[in-house]
């Protein structure tokens, strides 16, 4: 019987313990929140792409020399995404000529096309 009430004295003791360190804090598990990129430094992340992508000779070595030509958020589907176009008209090929960056809202590179799709 002293081993039983020891036991359950243990346990209610060790339960209070337990409840004073967490001290009424908040605990919440949601994700952070992301804050999304500003368009500076969506600005920014395309130029170091254009210049990445030259120097990696995936690109044309003019292309590192064309400024932005048009920069606008779009949706698709139920998000949104920052299209960043580059306008190289020294390349002979039509097709060719603009180059579209997609970034999504948190400024991170999604693709890279000729095509703007």
């Amino acid at each position: 019987m002293k081993l039983f009430m020891k036991t359950v004295a243990m346990t209610i003791m060790l339960s209070l313990s337990s409840l004073q360190a967490h001290g009424g804090a908040r605990h919440d598990h949601a994700l952070p929140v992301k804050e999304e990129a500003s368009k500076s430094s969506v600005k920014e992340l395309a130029k170091q792409e254009v210049k990445r992508l030259a120097l990696a000779d995936k690109i044309d070595s003019s292309w590192l020399f064309i400024p932005i030509s048009k920069m606008k958020k779009v949706q698709f589907n139920n998000t949104f995404e920052w299209v960043v176009s580059f306008k190289n008209l020294a390349l002979q090929e039509e097709n060719k000529q603009t180059l579209y960056l997609f970034v999504n809202v948190y400024g991170k590179l999604t693709g890279a096309n000729y095509t703007g799709k």
